[in-house]
């Protein structure tokens, strides 16, 4: 076993000629897709670089790419999914390429933007369960503000009702920054509430079914004796793009990685870590709230919080 550079290259669809994409956050996970190891944003060259171990036969790891406007979802072939399995050999020249180099394609696309500043233009597609288009489906917004002066405007209360077309797709202008409930024709027992962004497009999917995608830390690492107790500050955000408040501990499952190590109590704001015994482990989140399935799955993007115990 030694350590190997190893290159993850994205591009487009494009043909003849792809065209690298930059700015793809690449995490690489143990096989299982359990263990965090690396992270990555692709270059202008499309390009993400990491140090992993390889060796022969060779060590399999799992990567997951996202960025916002780019599909992997495999229907490219195998190498345009996310998530997807790698091996790494040592030496390198084992390998069928000759490299521990990988290439995954992405699908890009543009959603529609609103024109009027104060607004965000929501678009999205509807399926039946069987994978076939919802067309005519129902989709009731209700602004959840009162009457409201837009730049001289009056913006009034009332319903917004909207339908998917034949394909299953619906679009729709909202203000930013405004509140609506939404109710969604065979999901009337389950009102969505949603917030909109400060953006020119969203997902109207991911607005009105959002999971937390992000999870940063105040610090960063910590290092704390044995029986000392230190607060950091998660901040979470959804696939919405709305921040959560506090801790979000009904969303977010905060673990350390070692028990023996450190301990863990999420309180509404802060996450308490204590020291439990000398060495090193580190803070991992998960969700909480799997009531809302994404196919696939990227999980949570974050960075462990690396905690040192003396």
């Amino acid at each position: 076993m030694a350590s190997e550079t190893v290159q993850i290259f994205v591009e487009d669809e494009q043909t003849p000629t792809a065209d690298p994409i930059d700015q793809v956050l690449v995490r690489v996970f143990d096989a299982a897709g359990v263990v965090f190891i690396s992270q990555d944003y692709t270059d202008v060259n499309g390009i993400a670089d990491f140090t992993l171990d390889g060796d022969d036969p060779p060590n399999e790891y799992q990567i997951r790419l996202s960025k916002v406007g780019v599909a992997f979802d495999g229907s490219l072939g195998d190498d345009s999914k996310s998530p997807q399995l790698i091996e790494v050999w040592t030496p390198a020249a084992s390998s069928p390429s000759g490299t521990n180099d990988f290439t995954v394609k992405g699908e890009t696309f543009s959603r529609p933007v609103a024109t009027d500043p104060r607004l965000c233009r929501a678009s999205g597609f509807f399926k039946r369960a069987d994978g076939s288009p919802y067309p005519n489906l129902d989709v009731i917004f209700t602004p959840r503000f009162k009457p409201a002066v837009v730049d001289g405007d009056s913006v009034m209360w009332g319903d917004i009702h909207a339908r998917t077309d034949e394909d299953g797709y619906l679009e729709i202008d909202l203000y930013r920054g405004g509140e609506y409930s939404v109710e969604v024709e065979t999901l009337e027992d389950c009102q969505r509430e949603v917030v909109v962004p400060d953006a020119s497009s969203e997902n109207l999917v991911e607005l009105l079914f959002p999971v937390v995608e992000q999870v940063t830390f105040v610090p960063t690492s910590v290092s704390i004796s044995v029986g000392e107790t230190v607060e950091v500050t998660p901040t979470v955000v959804g696939s919405d793009q709305r921040v959560l408040d506090g801790a979000a501990g009904e969303d977010v499952e905060y673990e350390a990685a070692d028990s023996d190590v450190a301990s863990v109590s999420v309180g509404s704001d802060t996450i308490s870590i204590t020291g439990l015994a000398a060495g090193s482990t580190q803070l991992d989140v998960s969700r909480r709230d799997e009531s809302i399935v994404v196919i696939p799955d990227a999980g949570i993007t974050y960075t462990p919080l690396s905690i040192t115990v003396s």
